[in-house]
């Protein structure tokens, strides 16, 4: 089974949204739990300015998603 918070079928239409890169001014386009995204314009590693992770605060495997996604940043 998925982690409903993390199952795309359950997101609305804010989950994905664009974030002007700071190196070049491209367009990035985040999920809402992406950590980060790289530009592909210029290669710029962009931090994702609204990481939804809220689900990981009630769910009883919240530490090890939270663990999973820190592993990537």
């Amino acid at each position: 089974m998925k982690c409903p918070g993390q199952d795309t079928r359950f997101w609305d239409k804010n989950a994905i949204y664009d974030v002007t890169c700071i190196e070049c001014g491209a367009k990035i386009e985040f999920f809402k739990d992406d950590v980060w995204r790289k530009c592909r314009e210029c290669g710029k590693k962009m931090p994702n300015p609204r990481l939804n992770l809220g689900c990981a605060a009630h769910c009883p495997h919240g530490e090890k998603c939270i663990e999973s996604i820190s592993q990537d940043i």
